[in-house]
């Protein structure tokens, strides 16, 4: 694990990706087999080693604001590229991107966090609760119902509605959730069964040597939302 000794991100250049790795994915959707994969097993590792570099310097810049992920191991928040196929539409041995998710608890956790997506010419970062299972909705879903206007207040500031948008984007209900009339003040949050919101990076801003801290001001932005959604999870229980 890469040791950080401090909250605060230092002055140093910041970890910089390179177009190496974003070739190496690009060749990997044209060439999604065993075989390919092997061969290049070298470009692959060292693309990895500068994704895990990478989320090492996001988790120390929102560690800042939320000291509990300082001791995160990048590594442990970085998604594995081989697909399961076992029960997976996609048949393709291996993803042709690399993801990482940020929690307080690591990755494998229904909870509340931060995401970013690096595949070539759909990088983005992300943040929230993606699809959670039918208990951890419901609590957030409580959450609302229980003081919608405390959410309201942290998705309608103006930064927060610059960087990703008027309405959070998740996928909805049709109509009301059962038991919520379908005129209730708040059935535009209710309707919700995601709680993720995102914004798109072009390659160019991914390979800038400003990147870590373009993530890092995306993942402070949506810092409220994410706590929100989390303390939601805690009263649930």
């Amino acid at each position: 694990m890469i040791s950080r000794s401090q909250h605060k991100p230092t002055k140093q250049r910041a970890p910089v990706l390179t177009p190496a790795s974003l070739a190496f994915l690009a060749d990997l959707k044209n060439n999604n087999n065993r075989a390919w994969f092997a061969a290049n097993r070298k470009r692959y590792e060292a693309a990895r080693a500068e994704f895990i570099q990478l989320v090492d310097a996001l988790i120390a810049g929102i560690a800042h604001h939320d000291p509990r992920l300082l001791e995160l191991d990048p590594s442990e928040c970085v998604f594995r590229i081989n697909h399961d196929t076992r029960f997976s539409h996609h048949k393709e041995p291996y993803k042709v991107h690399f993801g990482a998710f940020i929690t307080d608890r690591g990755r494998k956790v229904n909870r509340a966090g931060y995401y970013f997506h690096l595949e070539p010419g759909a990088c983005l970062v992300a943040g929230g609760l993606y699809m959670p299972p039918a208990p951890e909705l419901q609590a957030v879903r409580r959450a609302i119902l229980a003081n919608a206007s405390a959410l309201r207040n942290i998705i309608g500031q103006k930064k927060f509605v610059a960087a990703f948008g008027k309405e959070l984007p998740g996928v909805k209900l049709k109509t009301a959730p059962r038991d919520v009339p379908k005129d209730h003040p708040d059935v535009d949050l209710l309707r919700l069964k995601s709680f993720e919101v995102y914004c798109n990076l072009p390659d160019r801003r991914v390979l800038a040597a400003n990147l870590v801290k373009t993530a890092t001001d995306y993942f402070v932005t949506m810092y409220p939302y994410v706590v929100w959604l989390n303390r939601a999870l805690e009263r649930g229980k």
